[in-house]
């Protein structure tokens, strides 16, 4: 079932709603520039309330597979993308300082917040910086740098490792 894209987050979370769903791949323009393709939609489950000192709060998760470049191989690498997220509601940039330790702020300046955006964000974060195939199973594998032991140290493979043998 799709997430509403536009909702009342103050209002969501006075009545402790919780949206479970799907978001569209073109309800999500900067994920889709950011990788080679999203290989489906995005499903989240987005749980609003209120917290001890009746700030309102929106937590969950968001998963979606996403396929990127391995950057040691250049082949396309699939890319599983979970983010967690606590954030706090709030009317204006006056009330950071007012945002517990625990939660992130979300600045919804009007009545109504677009919650594609905000998934979309939490997902961005999770994008890691660099793309690697699993050792093994990538072809540019033949690249890396060979390690050996020598006694209980791990030393990189180079030809003065028999003079470090030797003095010994």
């Amino acid at each position: 079932m799709p997430l509403p894209t536009h909702i009342d987050p103050r209002k969501l979370a006075l009545q402790g709603n919780v949206l479970e769903g799907t978001v569209n791949v073109g309800d999500l323009p900067r994920l889709e520039s950011s990788v080679n393709s999203v290989c489906g939609p995005l499903e989240a489950k987005v749980q609003f309330g209120l917290d001890e000192s009746r700030a309102k709060i929106v937590n969950g998760d968001a998963r979606v597979s996403v396929e990127t470049i391995c950057q040691r191989c250049l082949d396309p690498l699939v890319v599983e993308l979970t983010a967690e997220f606590a954030v706090q509601v709030i009317w204006s940039e006056d009330h950071i300082n007012r945002v517990a330790a625990n939660y992130e702020p979300w600045l919804v300046l009007d009545k109504m917040a677009n919650l594609n955006e905000l998934l979309e964000d939490e997902i961005l974060l999770a994008l890691p910086l660099v793309n690697y195939h699993v050792v093994g199973e990538c072809t540019g594998d033949t690249f890396l740098e060979e390690v050996e032991a020598v006694g209980d140290e791990i030393v990189p493979d180079n030809p003065f490792n028999v003079l470090l043998q030797l003095k010994k």
